[in-house]
């Protein structure tokens, strides 16, 4: 019996030590860790006027608000239901930790956490929501580590603010404008203890989605409260009587201001990691305000009531790349998914105007003429037969500007052939195109996929007459000194044939006149009686998608629709769009001086019939067509 005690005796020894050693261990490696919580840092966002349209805190839109603006009854209701021992533990409450551990390994998973506000804060800031041991070993660690480093009450306004509500709200001080329209310091018992009563299950305790269970978590906490001494019974009973008026919307002037750009420049700042490195600073972007609203109206005025096809707007400045507006939807607050910048769709005829200027680059012209007829087409021993629009040919031969006003697939298609289709594909990938891009016959007409975004930036190339453009969304960022600490490019090389793009740039104003016809209007002839200046064009249709895209050399524009699930596009639900494209640029531009270019000096002008390439009869339409000067039609020397 004796010999048992006694190693009884050695063996308790042994396991305190091991504690010892393993506590001691868990204490010194805690130690050892640097986590930080986040400095708060202003960030105020200019448009390029110089005009102030958001204030951020770090990288978010949300409000940030400080422990002294909370009310008393919001930070109580928050410790009476979520971690009575804040104020007297290091960080992790023990008995706490011992008791979910013990109901964990009866129910053989993870049931209950038991984490303290610090905890908590810790996993909001630094780790995932994931149930698992090893997460929560690092989450005690983390919270171990903050306690040793800020007070509680810089952990207490940290997590305040890092809290997700439900229904895409952060931060006590949004939920309360959300839920009651009301700043932290205004809620009352009742509202501090159902916005208290959400983040256990944002979801299924939303007062919204779920009042009833709410109420429910509502009345715990308020009893919580009552046993904990931070309310009165009669408070306690008046707070359970109280009717709630929810709110149910953010009212933010800054989500007006362009929200599907400010994500944007929220992506930027994140690549720049300028908020990581500074302190407050002010960012000064490309948006032109003015633009965006200009847009809004167009869209507004020409867009159909209750249709669930959707809409996507880029604008950029040729001349700098700076992205003048981004619309990516018709409802920020329904939808944030920006469809400018992340909608793969395809182009439809809205590409060709890569085809074309490859053709150029081959020694093509405006008046490099195929047969547009009905065709098949051989290919690889497969036969490929596209159609026009509605079946329409023109059964003779007709030139490259007139392929280009109606959009002939005929011509497309030949000239695709004609080049080797691997010619389009460098192509894209010169002009910058960064999607996959699949080798094929039907390339020509469209059916890679694309960003709106990078179409149009392929475009600014065209109507920068050959500068190798890219995005610009922050031209400027400076400190609280003013001392510049990012800037963008403003001088862009060479990349494509300056005459190339003059030339094609020309052509492409074909489609708005309607007196290339034979026996199908110009794609652009609807609007042409509104347009007040000279405009490159082209627009795109698939079943699915439709574009238009123009631009001069003060602005590109592109506008998208369609339907997210891809559903087929009614005829009459696509006329609007170019309506909206000639409304914006006619009202933005109607101030602006210049706009079209000054012809190379290796560019010559002949007036031909441009609709065949050749020299006009006595009868027919004549008008300039572009050449370079030692590669004119061949009738010039005859």
């Amino acid at each position: 019996m004796r010999t048992i005690l006694k190693i009884l005796k050695y063996l308790f020894i042994v396991v305190i030590l091991l504690v010892i050693i393993l506590v001691g261990g868990f204490i010194y490696y805690t130690s050892r860790l640097d986590y930080k919580i986040p400095k708060i840092v202003n960030v105020e966002v200019y448009d390029r006027n110089g005009d102030k349209y958001l204030t951020l805190n770090n990288d978010s839109k949300q409000n940030y608000v400080q422990l002294e603006n909370i009310d008393a009854d919001i930070i109580n209701a928050f410790i009476s239901i979520e971690d009575k021992k804040f104020y007297s533990h290091k960080g992790v409450d023990l008995v706490r930790i011992g008791g979910a551990l013990m109901a964990n390994l009866t129910n053989r998973e993870i049931t209950q956490g038991a984490s303290t506000i610090t905890q908590q804060y810790a996993r909001n800031l630094f780790l995932s929501n994931s149930k698992s041991y090893r997460r929560k070993i690092e989450e005690i660690m983390i919270a171990i580590n903050l306690e040793a480093k800020y007070t509680k009450e810089e952990i207490l306004e940290g997590y305040l603010n890092s809290i997700y509500f439900d229904h895409g709200i952060y931060g006590i001080e949004d939920a309360c404008l959300f839920y009651f329209n009301k700043k932290p310091k205004e809620v009352s018992l009742a509202e501090a203890a159902t916005l208290a009563s959400i983040p256990k299950g944002p979801v299924y305790y939303s007062p919204i989605k779920n009042p009833e269970s709410n109420q429910k978590r509502r009345f715990l906490i308020l009893d919580e409260m009552y046993k904990d001494g931070k309310i009165t019974e009669a408070e306690n009973f008046a707070a359970k009587n109280e009717v709630l008026n929810l709110y149910g919307k953010l009212d933010r002037i800054e989500d007006e201001n362009a929200p599907y750009y400010q994500d944007l420049i929220l992506k930027e700042l994140e690549k720049l990691k300028i908020i990581e490195r500074y302190d407050n600073v002010k960012v000064y972007t490309s948006l032109d305000l003015k633009l965006n609203e200009i847009a809004l109206d167009a869209i507004n005025k020409y867009y159909q009531d209750g249709s669930e096809l959707e809409i996507a707007l880029y604008a950029m400045e040729p001349k700098s790349g700076d992205i003048l507006t981004s619309i990516g939807g018709l409802d920020y607050m329904t939808s944030p998914f920006n469809r400018s910048t992340m909608s793969l769709r395809q182009p439809g005829s809205a590409i060709k105007p890569f085809l074309y200027y490859a053709a150029l680059d081959f020694g093509f012209t405006p008046a490099t003429t195929f047969e547009s007829s009905k065709t098949n087409f051989y290919v690889d021993g497969n036969i490929y037969s596209p159609t026009n629009f509605n079946d329409i040919y023109a059964n003779q031969d007709v030139s490259m500007a007139y392929a280009i006003a109606v959009s002939d697939n005929i011509y497309a298609i030949k000239t695709h052939l004609f080049l080797g289709t691997d010619v389009m594909v460098k192509t894209l990938k010169d002009f910058g195109f960064t999607t996959p891009i699949n080798d094929n016959v039907s390339l020509a007409l469209g059916t890679s996929e694309v960003y709106l975004s990078e179409l149009v930036t392929g475009y600014a190339r065209l109507a920068n007459l050959g500068k190798e453009i890219k995005p610009v969304y922050i031209r400027k960022i400076v400190d609280s000194k003013g001392k510049i600490l990012y800037q963008s490019e403003d001088k862009y090389p060479q990349k494509h044939s300056k005459e190339n793009c003059y030339i094609l740039s020309e052509t492409m104003t074909n489609v708005f006149d309607n007196r290339l016809a034979i026996n199908i209007s110009t794609t652009g002839a609807q609007i042409a009686n509104k347009l007040t200046r000279k405009y490159a064009g082209k627009s795109g249709t698939t079943n699915t998608d439709n574009w238009m895209i123009g631009y001069n050399s003060n602005l590109v524009l592109g506008i998208w629709t369609g339907y997210d699930k891809k559903k087929f596009i009614e005829n009459a639900e696509v006329k609007f769009i170019k309506y909206i494209w000639a409304e914006i640029m006619e009202n933005y531009l109607k101030d602006k001086s210049g706009g079209w270019y000054e012809t190379p000096e290796n560019v010559i002008s002949i007036k031909v019939n441009p609709t065949t390439g050749l020299i006009a009869k006595s009868n027919e339409y004549r008008k300039d067509l572009y050449f370079k000067a030692d590669n004119l039609p061949w009738y010039i020397f005859e």
